[in-house]
């Protein structure tokens, strides 16, 4: 007989059975909030059959169809989701005292269930990102009763159940190797080094890339394209792997293999070696990448000039949720002054937390471009800007929000002024070549100078001039702003040679 997953008592899963311990763990009244108690309010029903209550909740039974119906007409907007949440609010409560619905949005037993719920969501591998950052977007509106209503839709319509466990392992499985020439063997041999050899890992690693296990050939590929062995990348020992692995239908072998050829760093560009590029990025097609699909775009785009398939390459990564693709939909559109439609995509690759897009949200709402002025969440973009891996965060976020939050404050939003918070943002992003940061570190230091006359803020100042002038994208429009800023500080004549090249 099929073992099932339990899908409750299991803090993995986003079911019933869950949403169900959560009420009655928050509840002021046991005694209320059984689980038949917590199942009708939920549905909004009188009463219902134990076992069939229990079955639904452990997940050994989908949920029945006149059940889901509810909330199909829930979904609808056909009927009201009110009632339901005043029956939850009760049983949080602990009693029947009526309350005006535009009112639990306030109640703390509300907001705790939002919350509990959404890190329940978070823990579910099977649920996409963009429903856990509506659910982040709601909470950080503080649009609990919305949250909440979301996720137990969610639970009722579109959670799978029964889970049964063999499946968990043979769909996972089936979906790595589906159209691959790589054999189950392949994958348990590479899972084993993975687990199981801690410092042998390299040794182990190259063994068995000399048994051809596509798995191991695509890892060290990787590895000498990140310069993990000696410090430099080595991109034709990564070619020597990937190929391979590739030829073993390695998806991701395949992808990088195409990317290295577009960018030049195997090959000269040449247009044999684009068509080399363009073949295996639609073997990754072919086998499932969503990085292909994304490059197919801009394969057409850039290379064919063929803007309508680019599209249609983009939009298919979009489909998948790649943040990317997301991106380039949105600088086609705003390329075209259709800066709403741009706003849109951008604002989707934003929900999936990608750095440069909520950058360009963030400026979007600082400055009211085609959305409302909204500072509160311009400071919040600008922030999950930064909420990634140091070597993915967005510059011009760190320069934003130094600038136009922490530099001075900003108590419109109640923003305190952090001047040291401000200045390592600055100088992170002038130490990633960003014109703009550098430049307002010239301004800060400037106005330091006139107030402390202090010798190694002019010694700073010289460091950045010397900088600036000799950045690639400086221009006579920055040395004219630049001039104005020092225009007092040559006055004094502290600097006695000429600030700027010509």
């Amino acid at each position: 007989m099929k073992k099932y997953l339990k899908m409750n008592h299991n803090n993995t899963q986003l079911s019933l059975g869950n949403a169900c311990l959560i009420i009655k763990d928050l509840s002021k009244n046991k005694t209320l909030a059984t689980q038949t108690d917590i199942f009708c309010a939920i549905f909004n029903i009188e009463s219902a059959n134990d076992s069939t209550v229990n079955n639904y909740c452990v997940g050994c039974r989908p949920i029945g169809g006149e059940y889901k119906k509810i909330y199909q007409e829930i979904k609808q907007s056909k009927k009201s989701f009110n009632p339901i949440l005043k029956n939850i609010f009760h049983i949080l409560e602990g009693n029947y005292e009526d309350i005006p619905t535009n009112t639990l949005n306030n109640e703390n037993s509300i907001k705790l269930l939002a919350k509990k719920l959404y890190n329940l969501a978070k823990n579910d591998r099977s649920i996409l990102p963009t429903f856990n950052n509506q659910l982040r977007i709601s909470i950080e509106k503080e649009d609990y009763v919305n949250s909440i209503k979301q996720t137990i839709t969610y639970i009722v319509l579109e959670k799978k159940q029964p889970i049964y466990i063999e499946n968990i392992v043979n769909d996972t499985i089936e979906n790595i190797l589906s159209n691959t020439n790589i054999s189950l063997n392949d994958l348990e041999k590479f899972l084993t080094i993975q687990f199981n050899d801690g410092l042998n890992y390299n040794y182990s690693l190259k063994k068995l890339a000399k048994e051809n296990n596509p798995y191991a050939l695509f890892e060290l590929g990787l590895m000498e394209y990140r310069g993990e062995f000696s410090g430099t990348p080595n991109y034709e020992k990564c070619y020597f792997y990937l190929k391979i692995a590739a030829n073993a239908n390695h998806p991701r072998a395949a992808y990088l293999i195409a990317k290295m050829l577009l960018t030049g760093n195997i090959g000269t560009k040449s247009n044999q070696d684009i068509e080399l590029a363009f073949k295996y990025l639609k073997k990754a097609e072919n086998l499932g990448n969503i990085a292909a699909l994304n490059q197919l775009g801009l394969y057409y785009k850039n290379i064919k000039n063929d803007k309508e398939t680019a599209i249609k390459y983009f939009q298919m990564a979009a489909s998948k949720n790649y943040p990317y693709a997301y991106n380039n939909l949105g600088m086609i559109f705003e390329k075209e002054k259709n800066d709403n439609k741009a706003f849109k995509y951008y604002l989707k690759s934003a929900e999936l937390e990608e750095s440069w897009a909520c950058n360009k949200v963030g400026e979007f709402y600082r400055l009211g471009t085609h959305c409302q002025k909204d500072l509160k969440k311009a400071f919040s973009y600008y922030k999950t800007a930064l909420n990634v891996p140091k070597n993915l965060q967005n510059n011009y976020a760190k320069y934003n929000l130094a600038k136009y939050f922490y530099l001075n404050g900003c108590y419109e939003i109640e923003v305190e002024k952090n001047t040291s918070l401000a200045l390592n943002l600055l100088e992170d992003a002038s130490n990633h070549n960003l014109l703009e940061a550098t430049i307002e570190l010239l301004n800060y230091y400037t106005k330091l100078y006139f107030q402390k006359k202090e010798n190694n803020t002019l010694e700073k100042i010289n460091q950045l001039l010397f900088k600036i002038e000799n950045h690639p994208l400086y221009n006579k429009k920055q040395k004219e702003q630049i001039e104005i800023t020092i225009k007092t500080l040559k006055k004094e004549e502290k600097i006695n040679r000429n600030l700027f090249k010509d």
